[in-house]
C-alpha cells in the first residue's frame, strides 16, 4: 500500500493536469465523446482491456488483469458536466459556453486515471515476478 501512495505523490502534478484539461473540455452526459477519446488515449500501450461505448453513450470500462485469484475491486468515475455557466476566472475555465464541471467530475476521473495506472504497473510488476 505504500508504495501505491507513493505513486501517487510523485503523480500529483500530472492529475492537477489532467483535471485541468477536463475541467477546460466539459461534455454534457451522452455527448462525453472526447472526454471518452482522452481516457480511451491515456490508456493506449497500457496491459490492460479497454471497452468503449459502454451503455448509452461514451462509457468505457477499463479491466486490468491481476496475476492471482481472489476478489475483484472496482473504481467507478463519472466525467459528465452539468450545464452550468463557469463564472470563475481561472487559467482552466471552461471553454465550452453554458457547460462546467461543477461537481468534480473533472477531479474525480484525472484521480482513477492517474491510480488505474499504478495498479497497472503495480500488476505488470507483480507478474514478472
Amino acid at each position: 500500500m505504500k508504495k501505491l501512495i507513493d505513486m501517487l505523490e510523485q503523480r500529483k502534478d500530472e492529475m492537477v493536469a489532467i483535471r485541468r484539461h477536463l475541467h477546460q473540455h466539459p461534455e454534457l452526459s451522452f455527448q462525453e465523446e472526447k472526454t471518452a477519446a482522452y481516457i480511451e488515449k491515456f490508456y493506449q500501450g497500457k496491459d490492460i482491456k479497454i471497452d468503449t461505448n459502454i451503455g448509452n453513450g461514451y462509457g468505457i470500462i477499463v479491466t486490468i488483469e491481476g496475476g492471482k485469484a481472489g476478489k475483484t475491486v472496482a473504481l467507478r468515475a463519472d466525467f459528465d458536466a452539468l450545464p452550468i455557466q463557469e463564472e470563475a476566472d481561472v487559467p482552466f475555465k471552461s471553454k465550452n459556453d453554458g457547460v462546467m464541471h461543477a461537481c468534480g467530475h473533472d477531479a474525480h476521473t484525472a484521480y482513477l486515471l492517474v491510480l488505474a495506472d499504478c495498479l497497472i504497473q503495480l500488476t505488470s510488476v507483480a507478474l514478472k515476478i
